[in-house]
């Protein structure tokens, strides 16, 4: 049967949270809804401990003393304590659409099926709204299952693997490839999909039309990302890996996302370009060098 464990960590939303776990316990497919309450500073725990006694698959974490542990220390901690072999996850700010999970029943009756990617949409304090994830069923135009083959263009395309939200997994992925990087308080689902797809493929849900929508409000972690946040996690992504472990793909990868992140502040469009065009024509040639010596300079950092 296929039932899911929603992860929700919770860190002053006490405006929001409600909604994201009513959304979670409308889908048929959700067996609990674990809410990890991370030492708000607002009403979170109270409004948590109510949400409790109104519905028996809702489930009720803290960490030790009531500490704030960050939101990668939130998930973990749910996936340890998930009932339900296949896992997805909930911003508290944030909510799931009819469906949500329709389409991954299905891939999921495949044994082999170990993850899934769907499309979600941003919506955004001045009412727009866009579509986030990869809309590109790769799997079937590369006509390849060969993991590596579509690990590298996933590597090559900087390919958006779908949305904290909007992903399921089987609980087995995390015991084999690991959890969420506690070193990383930003583009940490980012640093783990890239280890997932490493081993395993992601299989295209429902990338036609969202089924989860991310809010965006001054409050959100993601607006603290800068460059430093960034170059963080490729370096963690690459310890994890291990530097003589990297394919040739992902030295690219790295040159590519590294160029962008130092290019990407720059306003005038075509100075942009010519000094991205710069750094990757330089630094691909040496790739292997460059690569170890970014990895010591920002474990020097760390």
């Amino acid at each position: 049967m296929f039932k899911v464990s929603v992860i929700i960590p919770v860190y002053n939303v006490a405006l929001f949270v409600e909604k994201a776990v009513k959304s979670a316990l409308a889908q048929p497919e959700v067996g609990e809804v674990i809410l990890i309450e991370d030492g708000s500073k607002d009403e979170c725990l109270n409004i948590c401990r109510e949400l409790t006694t109104k519905n028996e698959k809702i489930v009720l974490l803290r960490h030790p003393d009531g500490k704030n542990r960050n939101v990668c220390h939130s998930r973990n901690l749910g996936i340890i304590n998930a009932k339900f072999e296949f896992i997805a996850f909930l911003d508290a700010d944030d909510w799931y659409l009819p469906g949500r999970f329709s389409q991954d029943k299905i891939l999921f009756e495949n044994p082999e099926v170990m993850t899934t990617f769907s499309v979600s949409t941003i919506h955004y304090p001045n009412g727009k709204k866009e579509l986030f994830g990869c809309q590109e069923n790769f799997l079937e135009s590369l006509q390849s299952r060969n993991v590596k083959k579509v690990y590298c263009h996933i590597m090559k395309h900087d390919v958006i693997l779908g949305h904290t939200n909007a992903n399921t997994f089987r609980k087995k992925v995390f015991q084999e490839v690991g959890k969420f990087d506690s070193r990383l308080s930003l583009h940490q689902d980012t640093e783990l999909w890239y280890r997932v797809a490493r081993k395993y493929l992601f299989f295209p849900g429902q990338i036609d039309m969202p089924v989860s929508v991310a809010r965006r409000h001054q409050f959100n972690r993601i607006t603290h990302r800068n460059k430093k946040s960034q170059l963080k996690m490729l370096f963690v992504w690459i310890d994890n890996i291990g530097i003589g472990n990297l394919y040739d793909c992902e030295y690219r990868n790295l040159i590519y996302l590294f160029a962008r992140i130092q290019t990407n502040s720059i306003k005038v469009n075509l100075i942009r370009k010519v000094i991205f065009k710069f750094l990757l024509i330089g630094l691909l040639p040496i790739r292997r060098f460059f690569t170890h010596m970014f990895y010591r300079s920002m474990a020097k950092i760390d």
